[in-house]
């Protein structure tokens, strides 16, 4: 979907207003000023290649492109989105190159897309415009974009990175010393200073929804949900240090929005759009009581009607605070349990205790609010006794929605430096729901994927309660955990059957 710029809406071509014209100038006399180049922002992610997507990817756009767009639309440049994510091919980047003649492309990376955002960089090298990889997946591993034939990563966000690079080429100097990217000089990365993270978030105008095809997202969660649906980001940085966790765009400094801000936000989609479901994608939703406190009045005061959902830690999950949220439209919360193993919570570096797990899963149940539950297999240093410690706390609490994914030791993280001498050096490309083993770990992939098989039989079963009595489905539980014991496990397991490394 590739939409035109500065204001209004149409195709490449015929916008409804008349955009400025690319002879702006940014700074001297008419007769010298530098033009800036056209900025193409793209975001590679197709769902029909997901192969998570039917059962977890929950589509919305890419906030992280639409901010940038907005930023720098409001600095006088030329912007418009190649949005691929309802596309069946890459057509949509050809017709961009061609029609709007970009001599700026950004790319958002993901683990997900990497590949296919290196076979859009080869598709735009020969447009002449220079390539900008962003996103967590460049910002982890900037060799491998940069060797890949992008010519700069972006190192943390994004959006003065964008403006600054735009304009030191309309000034035909080499953007290689901007703060907050990197460059392959002489073979190797040379990683320029760092940039200051953005302060006032309120300072951000909205996302340029309008530079997107928002009814294709909308009208397919109205189909399958009933609701017009959309995400909403309230704060950057996350202050926890999970060992898992990369945060190579936020960072760490956390930092939050207004109230004030979130709910005229909100308020332009639900005017603009119909939106009256939204999804809180921050990191860690809530970290300040107060703030949080405020927005709920405000959601109540103001939307009556919206719901919404979020992603929070369980120590954060205050009884009375839950019932606050739930009075103002709270109706699912993600939340990342991991594991049913103290032990394993405290390897993680997750600073949460399995009291807090119990208590957030019993009062989020009794307010009626559905949970998701996010579980992690093969994390170093767990044994067969911590996963079952997991089962058995899945089984107490029954969620009523969950994924359980093998550990992936992503770059630039606590856990990747443990193993990193022990990767199995797969290939990135999409795995298949989490079930690929990428480093030497305790087990076989096998005996993992039979865990994750498990979780489903688990759930299931749960499910089978409304037309089974308890006792045959006690029975059928007692079964398959006997030939889990008996026979699965020491069949896959094999010769590997000592303590975990």
């Amino acid at each position: 979907m590739v939409r035109t710029v500065l204001s209004g809406r149409g195709d490449f071509g015929r916008p409804t207003e008349q955009p400025p014209s690319l002879e702006t100038p940014v700074t001297g006399s008419a007769s010298s000023r530098p033009t800036l180049p056209r900025v193409l922002l793209v975001d590679p992610y197709r769902a029909q290649d997901d192969p998570m997507d039917r059962k977890e990817v929950e589509r919305y756009p890419s906030l992280g492109i639409l901010q940038l767009a907005g930023f720098a639309r409001a600095k006088g440049i030329e912007v418009a989105v190649v949005d691929l994510t309802f596309s069946r091919s890459l057509a949509a980047i050809d017709t961009a190159l061609r029609s709007f003649r970009p001599g700026v492309i950004g790319i958002h990376t993901k683990t997900l897309t990497a590949a296919r955002s290196l076979e859009i960089a080869e598709r735009a090298r020969n447009s002449g415009a220079f390539l900008l990889a962003g996103g967590p997946d460049a910002a982890s591993r900037p060799e491998h974009y940069l060797r890949g034939g992008f010519d700069a990563v972006v190192q943390g966000e994004g959006e003065e990175v964008l403006v600054d690079v735009v304009r030191r080429l309309s000034e035909g100097a080499d953007p290689s010393g901007v703060p907050g990217i990197s460059v392959l000089r002489e073979g190797r990365v040379v990683r320029g200073p760092p940039r200051p993270f953005l302060k006032d978030l309120d300072a951000l105008p909205f996302p340029a929804w309008d530079l997107i095809d928002m009814e294709a997202y909308l009208s397919d969660w109205e189909r399958r949900t009933g609701e017009r649906r959309t995400a909403v980001l309230t704060s950057r940085g996350c202050p926890f240090h999970c060992s898992w966790c990369s945060k190579p765009t936020f960072g760490t400094t956390f930092r939050q929005q207004s109230p004030e801000r979130v709910l005229a936000e909100i308020r332009d989609l639900r005017d603009r759009y119909g939106v009256n479901y939204v999804r809180f994608c921050d990191d860690v939703f809530g970290i300040d009581r107060r703030w949080l406190e405020r927005l709920l009045d405000g959601l109540i005061r103001e939307l009556p009607g919206l719901r919404f959902e979020c992603l929070a830690r369980v120590d954060l999950l205050k009884p009375d605070l839950l019932a606050r949220m739930r009075e103002a439209g709270l109706s699912r919360v993600y939340v990342g349990v991991e594991s049913g193993s103290q032990r394993m919570l405290d390897l993680m570096n997750r600073g949460t205790r399995l009291t807090q797990i119990e208590s957030a899963a019993s009062v989020l149940r009794r307010e009626g609010i559905r949970q998701y539950w996010f579980l992690m297999l093969g994390y170093p240093g767990e044994t067969l006794e911590d996963i079952e410690a997991t089962i058995r706390l899945f089984r107490r609490f029954s969620p009523e929605e969950y994924s359980v994914s093998i550990a992936v030791p992503v770059p630039g993280t606590a856990f990747h430096e443990r193993v990193k001498d022990r990767l199995l050096h797969r290939r990135a490309a999409p795995r298949r729901g989490g079930t690929t083993l990428l480093y030497e770990a305790a087990y076989p992939e096998y005996l993992y994927r039979w865990e994750q098989a498990r979780f489903r039989l688990d759930a299931a079963l749960r499910r089978s309660r409304q037309k089974l009595s308890d006792r045959v489905v006690d029975r059928l539980e007692r079964a398959a955990d006997r030939f889990h014991q008996e026979v699965a496990t020491p069949l896959l397991t094999g010769q590997r059957r000592g303590p975990p490394r």
